[in-house]
């Protein structure tokens, strides 16, 4: 293998690796929410997602937690895809030229409620 085959191979194996720790970082910051003291340790939970369908040390409701945790995470990261898409289309067609239009013109609500947060700071 070439030199930039190995280095490619090597970043893609990096930010596999950092995505799969940033949703579990996600998951069980959502669980503790929702579990509190019943919060089950790390280790079980990324075996639990890994697998879901081997045998579990999760009880039942653990279990419910972690891959509704783990389905909202998909969500954030398809709407977000999303919308970088449509961001890019609208850019290049001219319908606008920064982020912060686009966001004014697809969440109106949620833009004007980010600049009220800014000003109250």
């Amino acid at each position: 293998m070439d030199l930039f085959g190995a280095r490619q191979k090597q970043l893609l194996s990096f930010l596999t690796a950092d995505a799969e720790r940033e949703t579990l970082d996600y998951v069980l910051r959502g669980m503790r929410e929702v579990l509190g003291e019943e919060m089950p340790e790390e280790d079980a939970v990324r075996a639990y997602l890994q697998g879901p369908d081997k045998a579990a040390t999760l009880s039942a409701e653990q279990q419910i937690v972690a891959m509704d945790k783990l389905l909202e995470c998909a969500e954030v990261n398809l709407r977000t895809l999303c919308d970088l898409i449509r961001y890019q289309q609208l850019k290049e067609a001219g319908v606008v030229s920064s982020v912060e239009e686009f966001l004014s013109m697809v969440r109106p609500g949620d833009f004007r409620d980010m600049y009220r947060e800014e000003d109250a700071d």
